[in-house]
């Protein structure tokens, strides 16, 4: 017995997963009602017809390994689809319990054609890249494949394009907390090809740059007590790593009097190789410290 029992479209209007898709969901919904259509002793199909042997055989997979973690769900919903629309035109009001689709022979080869004409088609033609190797765990890709379908019509390369543009953005935004700071500043060093080690850890600037010895430190908040552990930090650093130079590094929208509080630290020489910049100067600080070891 089928386990998606679903009402036909002629009794309640066409059901919206016939129209459209949202999630995998909607794909699971059409295929078994139209897998409860061909197992209807009284229905259109041929039971023992090869496309239709073929898309049991498919159905059986599906309950077995889940419809959410199988790309050919989404190929077959799509020409499911299709074939609705193409039916839609000849019947004013169609009825998938009387009305057959037309399957074919090969449903494997018809699923094949498919996903080369859609979703990373693309991507493969010039790098022959694919949804399945750029994303090896199977929840990913089907997350990515609704995403991609929502919001690119099932373009690999426009949703990456898209990812790497967000990514781009929050990187160089003004506004940021610690982390986002840390990739802001890393993003500037690889662009310079300087190598950095990320420290994280007790005792150490957050990230240390051996090729010009610069440690790198993070603050996105301030307060006078904070000036006691941030002392300790860059003196450790200092006395574990021979450090030449010491930056505090903080976000571009931190208020004037904050900052000119923090600079205070740097003003009064308690560390004599410390720098207090906002992260918008980090990259000519950079260039600067590059020039002083040259010499």
């Amino acid at each position: 017995m089928p386990r998606f029992e679903r009402p036909s479209a002629t009794s309640i209007g066409t059901s919206i997963y016939h129209r459209r898709r949202r999630d995998w969901k909607d794909d699971r919904d059409l295929i078994e009602e139209v897998m409860t259509s061909i197992n209807r002793l009284d229905g259109p199909y041929d039971y023992y017809d090869q496309g239709i042997f073929q898309f049991r055989e498919k159905v059986k997979l599906f309950r077995k390994s889940g419809y959410e973690n199988n790309k050919d769900v989404f190929h077959l919903g799509h020409w499911i689809r299709s074939s609705i629309s193409e039916l839609s035109k000849k019947q004013s009001s169609y009825d998938l319990r009387v009305h057959s689709l037309p399957f074919p022979n090969n449903l494997d080869h018809t699923i094949e054609l498919l996903e080369k004409r859609g979703i990373g088609a693309n991507l493969k033609k010039s790098n022959d890249f694919s949804l399945e190797t750029l994303l090896p765990d199977p929840q990913l890709q089907s997350f990515a494949r609704e995403r991609m379908e929502i919001l690119h019509h099932g373009d690999l390369s426009a949703y990456l394009s898209s990812l790497v543009s967000k990514e781009k953005e929050s990187l160089l935004t003004n506004s940021a907390s610690i982390m986002d700071l840390i990739h802001i500043c890393d993003f500037k060093l690889s662009g310079m090809e300087l190598e950095v080690t990320k420290k994280y850890s007790a005792g150490e600037t957050d990230l240390w740059i051996p090729s010009i010895s610069l440690g790198v430190e993070i603050r996105n908040s301030w307060d006078p007590v904070d000036e006691v552990v941030l002392i300790r930090t860059l003196s450790d650093t200092n006395f574990r790593l021979q450090a030449r130079h010491l930056v505090v590094v903080v976000p571009d929208d931190m208020r004037q009097e904050t900052f000119d509080i923090m600079r205070q630290v740097e003003r009064r020489k308690v560390i004599e190789n410390l720098s207090i910049i906002r992260v918008g100067d980090f990259s000519n600080y950079i260039l600067k410290i590059k020039e002083i070891e040259k010499k």
